[in-house]
């Protein structure tokens, strides 16, 4: 892996505030906006960057921050094929096409080390994880939505600390690359739902899904494999109108933060 990137010690106010920004907009900046690494994020399996994204077309003073993971720094799991930057992509599709707005804005393009993925940067109090947010009765309803989708997603590795408290507002997941294999792998924190009702929203938004097939954008980002799993594992869900049970007790990853 390069090691040019300025070390997370000399990155100038890394981390900044910002206002809430559309969807749509956020995509078009981390698709054509030129990016600037400020250092590496610490804590991370696989490269992962903290970069500037500035405007498309001046180039002045950075719109956006996003997260930049490149293929080259990947590490090879004996489980999951090279490319999976590219889940972090399809995990980002998937909610987009639910509606649900779990997953952060994220897109594939080449950057300063190559192919890989950037994901919108959300701020977020970072003392919060999946632990200390499930305690609060206003959350109910996002961390279910999201047990729904890591179980759509086949999710192997929700960790608590994947589940982030925006400044925002809103609960947001991260941290997607090891999703949609096509053999059934969920390994999670999120089991206090097991055996509760999937809910009338989430029912629509998954039935939907099916009647209209898998968006072309998430489409491509799987094998043929993936792509029916997924509409199999949604079709399991809606018809079981429950979450399920760990019965083994072994379905979490570790470490669980």
């Amino acid at each position: 892996m390069p090691t040019d990137a300025p070390p997370d010690q000399e990155a100038t106010d890394p981390f900044r505030a910002r206002e809430p920004v559309d969807d749509e907009v956020a995509v078009e900046i981390l698709s054509s906006g030129e990016i600037q690494v400020l250092g590496r994020m610490p804590w991370t399996s696989n490269a992962t960057f903290l970069v500037d994204v500035t405007h498309p077309d001046t180039g002045d003073e950075p719109l956006l921050q996003g997260v930049y993971k490149p293929g080259r720094g990947e590490r090879p799991l004996h489980d999951f094929p090279t490319g999976l930057y590219r889940r972090e992509a399809a995990a980002w599709e998937l909610a987009h096409q639910l509606g649900w707005g779990l997953v952060p804005p994220t897109i594939i393009r080449d950057g300063p080390f190559g192919e890989g993925s950037v994901q919108l940067y959300v701020p977020c109090d970072y003392e919060q994880h999946y632990f200390t947010i499930r305690e609060d009765p206003d959350r109910f309803d996002d961390l279910r939505r999201l047990a729904i989708f890591d179980l759509v997603a086949n999710n192997t590795d929700r960790k608590s600390g994947h589940v982030l408290a925006g400044l925002d507002g809103h609960l947001w997941a991260i941290d997607n690359a090891l999703c949609f294999h096509h053999q059934f792998k969920v390994r999670t924190v999120i089991w206090d739902f097991a055996g509760q009702p999937i809910g009338e929203g989430p029912t629509n938004d998954m039935v939907r899904l099916l009647e209209e097939g898998l968006s072309p954008n998430l489409a491509r980002l799987l094998d043929a494999f993936e792509r029916d799993a997924v509409l199999a594992r949604v079709r399991a869900v809606v018809k079981a109108g429950e979450l399920p049970v760990d019965a083994s007790g072994r379905r979490v990853p570790w470490p669980l933060v």
